[in-house]
């Protein structure tokens, strides 16, 4: 008998997809009469065999390895939350004009500064003017005057100034802030930016980034933090060194942040690159954080999936800082920050220390300890869970609008649609994801009762709006009309 290849490929895939399911801990979604009540296990790692047996043997399924990870990303959650900052403080003498030198027009970080300081969606920065310093007007006009300058407003508040390398005294006049570049890790210009913004009376805020600054070693790190500080006294500064650039897509990886006093003598390895967009954006929301105010640092990317700004990267985006949290976060503690607060709790230096416990105490608070690490786990396989029920569900409601509409035009827009069908949407996304995780399904079953619930608060809402009527007075649905007659002269 010869079956179709694409009989046998849908076999494959659904076999493929339900012993993945089996291995990634979606035992969690099962009901609940097939979980096993056990105590916390002695790892932080969701131990799989209190979900039922699979049919083959768990133990030792994470290596001492994995479960050292797992818990290490468990800590740095526990971490962030407790020193999550409710605000981020915005810098307020940024004004309301700013201007950029050192980039060249032709280079895409010319159109990308711009595109940071006029985003819509960066409510801090409030520039009503940008000027861009070149040393050709007319090649800068050509390359960063285009459509997309005229859809997000930028040409309105564009304006450009020609010279040499960084702007003169007079053409700082009128100018809030600077950011500035310096190409090829020539840290003998930092002098000059100092300077000219120090004459300049209406300069308040200075970024600077030092680019392929791959050979500057940490001794001339040092000093230009010295150098800034001896002779800045009317500006605010923030600086930032970077190896070569490079085309990476911003937030394609994560990043560490590290002050200059803290650099080894070489901070850059022999052909490492930072991304050029993540660069601007951090040294632009640098610009506007308060707390980032006179910090020299040096950054670096940090691909290792094990490594501890990986797992502090990953551990904001996961419980929701936004992109300027983050890089307050990383500005002002980082990796620095987590070390300093573990020693601090191990030695017993971060406070007073507490009688010793007794075994039995001990144990009851590493069992405390367990459960609520199993706790943030669960807890974050939820919002996983939640966002991909969630695509699902606007995909069903999008298919189910245009189903609709091509039947009969449907006089409501697709959102409102969406919205209106949200509880169903969901329904039918959790049934297709279940699905897709080989877990058993009643479809019948399930949609039934769905319906009865559905008619059963369909019931209660009505009920409850006929009371409302109910208790209504006649006043209040038909006002009394005004008996006052104006008669004419």
């Amino acid at each position: 008998v010869i079956i179709p290849r694409s009989i046998l490929f849908t076999f494959k895939m659904k076999l493929s997809i339900a012993l993945i399911a089996s291995l990634t801990g979606v035992g969690a979604f099962l009901p609940s009469s097939s979980i096993i009540n056990q105590p916390a296990a002695a790892t932080t790692a969701t131990s799989l065999n209190q979900y039922g047996s699979l049919g083959f043997e768990t133990n030792g399924l994470y290596s001492r390895q994995e479960e050292e990870s797992m818990r290490t990303q468990d800590e740095v959650a526990g971490y962030l939350s407790e020193t999550r900052q409710p605000n981020t403080v915005i810098r307020k003498n940024l004004g309301t004009s700013v201007l950029i030198s050192g980039f060249r027009p032709e280079d895409p970080a010319a159109t990308e500064v711009l595109d940071f300081l006029n985003n819509e969606e960066s409510v801090h920065f409030p520039f009503t003017k940008i000027v861009a310093h070149v040393e050709d007007m007319k090649m800068a006009k050509k390359r960063l005057i285009g459509r997309n300058a005229r859809y997000t407003g930028l040409l309105d508040k564009l304006d450009f100034s020609e010279g040499s390398a960084f702007p003169t005294v007079e053409q700082l006049a009128g100018m809030s802030s600077w950011v500035a570049h310096v190409v090829g890790g020539d840290m003998s210009k930092l002098a000059d930016i100092a300077d000219a913004a120090e004459k300049a009376d209406s300069v308040k805020n200075v970024a600077i980034l030092v680019s392929g600054a791959t050979s500057v070693g940490g001794d001339a790190l040092k000093e230009a933090e010295e150098l800034l500080k001896g002779r800045v006294s009317t500006f605010a500064y923030t600086l930032m060194v970077v190896p070569e650039w490079n085309d990476e897509p911003e937030a394609s990886c994560a990043f560490g942040l590290v002050n200059v006093t803290d650099v080894a003598d070489a901070p850059f390895r022999e052909g490492e690159s930072f991304s050029r967009v993540e660069s601007l954006r951090i040294l632009t929301e640098c610009l506007a954080i308060d707390k980032a105010a006179g910090k020299c640092v040096v950054a670096n990317a940090a691909k290792e999936a094990n490594s501890l700004e990986n797992n502090l990267i990953q551990g904001m985006r996961e419980i929701g800082f936004t992109r300027l949290e983050e890089i307050e976060h990383m500005v002002t503690l980082g990796a620095k920050g987590y070390n300093d607060r573990m020693a601090a709790e191990k030695d017993g230096s971060a406070w007073e220390k507490a009688p010793e416990e007794t075994e039995e105490e001990k144990a009851i608070s590493a069992k405390t300890k367990e459960e609520q690490l199993v706790l943030k786990r669960q807890q974050r396989d939820d919002a996983s869970r939640y966002k991909d029920v969630s695509a699902l569900a606007t995909e069903w409601a999008k298919r189910e609008f245009l189903r609709k509409n091509l039947k009969r035009r449907i006089m409501i827009k697709e959102d409102e649609f969406i919205e209106v069908v949200w509880e169903r949407a969901m329904f039918e996304a959790d049934l297709k994801y279940r699905t897709m995780l080989g877990q058993s399904v009643d479809e019948v079953g399930e949609r039934a009762q769905f319906k009865v619930d559905q008619e059963e608060k369909k019931a209660e809402a009505y009920k409850v709006e006929q009371e409302r009527w109910n208790k209504m007075q006649y006043e209040e649905l038909e006002p009394p009309q005004e008996t006052t007659i104006t008669l004419g002269r």
